[in-house]
């Protein structure tokens, strides 16, 4: 184990290159979860809790997501937006220092996000800078164009990054990271991501990391750029869903 602020770029194409070699057979949620916990492994003096999300239709999600997600819409009044092909951006899979970080199954507030319009994504301060930072705007969202939408989610990249995860705030004052709570008890300083697109697919992912110490954008541009693999040993297992 190390401290990702002292890892090099050779230290992170060694990891790189360790995940590439995962089967490629393997479906997408075994794949997503070997990243995670190679990840958190590596870096776990650095690394409180990793996740891995996924964009997945609504009308594919597994039964218990689906009534996370009715629920939310429910209470954000968004319901009757929520269509058979909506994507959700649903947590695929998690690794951390609590030990019911380490399986899906028993988050209770992150199951899925549902992307239902550009509106109810500017409500949330993570998830709207995470997109608009990985993205451009987010108008794509409200699209009925589904080319627009294929090739938007197909060219997402770059990296989410908040420095200070207890003090930054967007543009309407919010913080970025609302769990002020989880912050706090997890000494939780800088926060970053990355993720990208599959050509001709409506599915993009994104890796968030949440770290004890604080971590410069420059070396967390350096660690998202080196972690290729991910992509590339998934983009057979996409093809046939998400979840196992």
């Amino acid at each position: 184990m190390a401290k990702m602020s002292a890892g090099t770029f050779s230290d992170f194409k060694d990891l790189n290159e360790s995940i590439a070699g995962y089967p490629r057979k393997a479906c997408f949620e075994e794949i997503a979860k070997h990243f995670v916990s190679s990840i958190y492994s590596s870096y776990a003096e650095s690394v409180v809790l990793a996740r891995l999300f996924a964009t997945v239709p609504y009308g594919e999600l597994p039964v218990p997501n689906r009534v996370v997600v009715d629920a939310l819409t429910q209470s954000k009044g968004v319901k009757h937006l929520l269509k058979e092909e909506t994507p959700v951006l649903s947590l695929v899979a998690t690794n951390g220092a609590q030990l019911e970080w380490n399986d899906r199954r028993r988050s209770k507030g992150h199951v899925g996000i549902p992307l239902v319009s550009a509106a109810f994504i500017e409500a949330i301060p993570m998830m709207s800078r995470l997109l608009k930072q990985l993205g451009n705007d987010l108008s794509w969202i409200d699209s009925n164009d589904t080319s627009l939408v294929t090739k938007t989610v197909g060219n997402l990249s770059g990296v989410f990054y908040v420095a200070d995860a207890k003090k930054e705030v967007d543009q309407k004052g919010r913080k970025v990271i609302a769990a002020q709570d989880f912050v706090a008890a997890n000494k939780v300083e800088t926060v970053f991501g990355f993720g990208g697109g599959y050509i001709g697919q409506r599915v993009f992912f994104v890796t968030i990391l949440f770290l004890n110490e604080r971590l410069s954008r420059a070396k967390a541009e350096e660690f998202a750029a080196a972690l290729s693999s991910f992509k590339t040993v998934s983009s057979e297992s996409i093809r046939k869903g998400v979840f196992a």
